[in-house]
């Protein structure tokens, strides 16, 4: 006992103590791609992450050994951090907690009470003037002077390179074969302040699907249409958005009519309509059924020829909407080829995606993807 007495004290010196709690917190379930200090967030723990917010400028422009340029954060001035310590907040680890937090767990979750705190977090570092998002794929194709006023902080440092040229002071921008100046752009997310921002954002740039996976993080955007959702009350606490009886019944009973089917028939429609990953457990724990009653809830939705059914590997379940499959690998799971585009995913080679998260995750509120869904239907 002395010696686990002595081997705690060691520890103790090396990391650190957390103040005893006089209450206890559920223990936060995690997805596996969400480091541990966000998980902790999440459950509203009061210790702050091992991180170090990025000084101004945000990041140091750098040549790597290759073309182009890159952004690395710096850290603050100060005493030398730990090794490893991460620099700069995880924007899209974060989100995508938010995201999980947000779409896939009961509404009121106790587990779940910092997420508006570490929302506000998120916002706060989108919201600084110094911060870059990296647009990788970007084309200009209007001039220098209107692009540069929507990239970048002003008079931030840039490696010269031959082969680049500058735009303004926001732009680094890199010539192919003399035809259009393109290459790497940044974003600077405090400029996008409404939609109209946005649309000449667009308007003037050829990077429409990178913009659009940055979309709902902005102001505004997906992420921020769900923390409100949250906080509003529109779901009982305890119920699942992911339940279209709960976030929205109007919709189930449209939906039952043109069906002509019963209220949880439609709902099982909507949510594999919509959502990335209606496993059949998933579907169960969102809905509340038995296994017994979701067999019967298949059988009723099955006969009216919407969906089909099949044997498809990895999926978890046997409806699938008609149309093309695209078997993406762990950790993601294959899903309907038109949901791609609702989720603003590109697979690229092997298990790696383009998405505006680290997973295939919603990237609007629920209620809102289930409408379209619907919509698309119809179409």
């Amino acid at each position: 006992m002395a010696a686990v007495e002595r081997m705690a004290g060691a520890w103790r010196e090396l990391l650190g103590a957390l103040p005893p709690s006089t209450t206890r917190r559920p223990t936060p379930w995690r997805p596996t791609s969400v480091s541990e200090v966000w998980a902790r967030r999440l459950a509203g723990a009061t210790t702050p992450p091992r991180t170090t917010p990025c000084p101004r400028p945000a990041g140091s422009w750098r040549r790597p050994a290759g073309h182009g340029v890159e952004v690395r954060a710096i850290p603050q001035a100060g005493p030398e951090l730990p090794y490893r310590t991460p620099v700069g907040l995880a924007l899209t680890d974060v989100a995508s907690a938010l995201v999980w937090a947000w779409t896939d767990r009961p509404v009121g979750d106790p587990s779940l009470s910092g997420a508006p705190e570490l929302y506000e977090r998120l916002r706060a570092e989108l919201d600084r003037p110094e911060l870059l998002l990296e647009l990788p794929e970007g084309r200009v194709r209007d001039t220098p002077e209107r692009i540069a006023e929507r990239f970048g902080p002003r008079r931030l440092p840039v490696a010269r390179h031959r082969r680049t040229r500058r735009a303004g002071e926001r732009l680094r921008l890199r010539t192919a074969g003399g035809v259009r100046p393109h290459g790497t752009a940044f974003l600077r997310p405090a400029a996008v302040t409404d939609p109209g921002t946005w649309r000449e954002v667009r308007e003037v740039t050829d990077l429409a699907e990178d913009l659009d996976r940055l979309a709902p993080l902005l102001a505004g955007g997906g992420l921020e249409r769900m923390m409100r959702r949250a906080l509003s009350g529109a779901v009982p606490a305890g119920g699942y958005e992911a339940d279209p009886r709960l976030s929205c019944p109007e919709l189930v009973a449209r939906v039952a009519a043109e069906l002509g089917t019963g209220g949880d028939a439609a709902a099982l429609y909507l949510q594999l309509a919509a959502l990335a990953a209606p496993t059949d457990r998933n579907v169960r724990r969102w809905n509340g059924w038995s296994t017994r009653r979701h067999a019967e809830v298949r059988a009723e939705l099955l006969a009216t020829g919407a969906v089909l059914e099949a044997k498809r590997a990895r999926a978890g379940r046997t409806l699938f909407l008609p149309g093309d499959w695209t078997g993406l690998k762990a950790p993601h799971l294959p899903l309907e080829t038109a949901k791609l585009t609702t989720h603003l995913v590109r697979p690229l080679w092997d298990k790696w995606i383009r998405s505006p998260f680290v997973r295939v995750l919603p990237t609007a509120p629920l209620h809102e993807m289930f409408e379209e869904a619907w919509r698309r239907t119809l179409g």
